[in-house]
């Protein structure tokens, strides 16, 4: 079997600080100010001690020279949505948030969309636990999506902050506001606990969380599991993966440290397009993918390789899929200085594995141009595999470790602050094609590799 591997790379090394300092007036905005930071702040504490469930969400609204509005959802809030939602996908209920994607969680990143008040996704800053978590991209760069930093049955709250750009949020892209997410405490009491959610198509989600108690001087600590799948709404083929956290929190008079580390591994089989082909008068007009029917995608192209002419740029892939593994760490130690004065000082790592996955007709995306480049003169269906098809990968590596570092002040009615971020970022993307053979096709849970 002829092997066919051809490779484009794309390498990033960027390198963050950011530096800020504020500090409140006597003025009416500043006090408002004031509440404000409160707000978001009180929604970070612990929250071990039991909560009203029915206690209405707080809004807080400021004028200033700069206006924001801050809201936080908490978790009971978050699954009544959905057991296991994306913590994003919760803030759909909240006035001026436009959140749309191809799946019941909204986990499926290729077709994530998200707008707040006017931004685009890319236009907010994301933090989890203060951990930046970039610019959420597909394709990203610099992060990683919130629901692979933590699993959802695991978050306290999230809060929305829409508006001017808040210069303490650890992020580069934080134009239109900042979406912050907290994990949960461990439990000072303990116990265990499992969650089963079963749907149509064999849907399945089973979380199982283990919480210790207090133990020691002040130690508590959980750990939890989580396994999901489901089917893609227009074509047979399953979504899911396994994830892992575990937190450590200690308490003393010194202050609080806190240990969590987060591993995340999935598959997700994306959706092709809803698409209207001129001249074509069935319903609905929708091209999924031609997955698992091999057969079906043999047929569907000509004896070259070409897709029917009448589809123009509407022609259908064989599969397409996203693979994702995350390992996610930090520790935290929260410092009490003295009376209203806390320094807060973190160190994380995150370093992320992934594809990208498409396999489509050799005969299109310009495929023939590039290829007689590189095989001048060749049959580029025999050297794909004879199936008509190639499978493109675009292969991530994210490796970026950071440092945060906040010292804040309460004097009277003012609060002072000021921040430290610094964060190295190693990445590269590479573009590289393989062959679809005809005897032996591949599918979107296998991750092509160079034989």
């Amino acid at each position: 079997m002829m092997t066919t591997h051809l490779t484009l790379a794309l390498r990033r090394h960027s390198f963050h600080v950011l530096l800020g300092a504020c500090a409140a007036g006597l003025s009416l905005p500043a006090l408002a100010q004031t509440a404000v930071a409160a707000a978001v702040a009180s929604a970070a504490t612990d929250m071990a001690a039991p909560v009203d469930d029915n206690a209405p969400m707080a809004t807080v609204e400021i004028s200033s020279r700069k206006t924001r509005s801050s809201v936080a959802l908490s978790k009971n809030e978050i699954q009544k949505i959905l057991p296991g939602t994306n913590p994003l996908k919760a803030l759909q209920t909240l006035p001026g948030v436009s959140f749309q994607t191809a799946d019941p969680w909204g986990n499926n990143e290729q077709n994530l969309s998200l707008f707040v008040h006017g931004f685009s996704g890319q236009q907010l800053g994301y933090t989890m636990d203060g951990v930046p978590l970039g610019d959420q991209q597909y394709g990203n760069y610099n992060g990683l999506s919130p629901q692979r930093a933590v699993i959802s049955e695991n978050v306290r709250s999230v809060v929305l902050s829409s508006g001017a750009g808040d210069l303490a949020t650890a992020s580069t892209s934080n134009l239109g506001g900042t979406v912050e997410t907290y994990s949960s405490d461990p439990l000072a009491t303990q116990g265990a606990s499992v969650q089963q959610t079963v749907g149509s198509h064999r849907t399945s989600r089973t979380f199982a969380r283990y919480d210790t108690g207090a133990f020691g001087d002040g130690s508590s600590a959980y750990f939890s599991i989580l396994h999901h799948e489901a089917r893609a709404w227009d074509f047979d083929a399953r979504q899911g993966g396994d994830q892992f956290n575990a937190k450590y929190v200690n308490r003393s008079e010194a202050g609080k440290l806190t240990l969590f580390f987060n591993y995340s591994d999935k598959i997700e089989p994306n959706e092709d397009s809803t698409v209207h082909v001129a001249g074509e008068t069935s319903a609905p007009y929708t091209r999924p993918f031609l997955y698992p029917d091999f057969k079906a995608a043999l047929n569907y192209l000509s004896p070259t390789g070409a897709t029917p002419a009448a589809d123009g740029n509407n022609y259908r892939n064989y599969y397409s899929d996203a693979q994702r593994t995350d390992y996610l760490a930090y520790a935290k130690f929260d410092a009490n200085l003295g009376e209203g004065t806390t320094w807060a000082n973190q160190v994380y790592y995150h370093k992320d594995d992934g594809a990208g996955v498409v396999a489509g007709p050799i005969g299109v995306a310009g495929l023939p141009g590039l290829f007689s480049v590189y095989y001048p003169k060749q049959n580029l269906k025999q050297v794909f595999g004879n199936s008509g098809y190639a499978v493109r990968t675009t292969e991530y590596d994210i490796k970026r470790g950071g440092f945060l570092s906040t010292l804040r002040k309460e004097i009277g009615n003012h609060q002072l602050e000021a921040g430290l971020w610094l964060e190295q970022n190693r990445s590269s993307a590479y573009r590289r094609w393989y062959a679809l053979d005809v005897n032996n096709p591949t599918s979107p849970y296998d991750r092509p590799a160079i034989l």
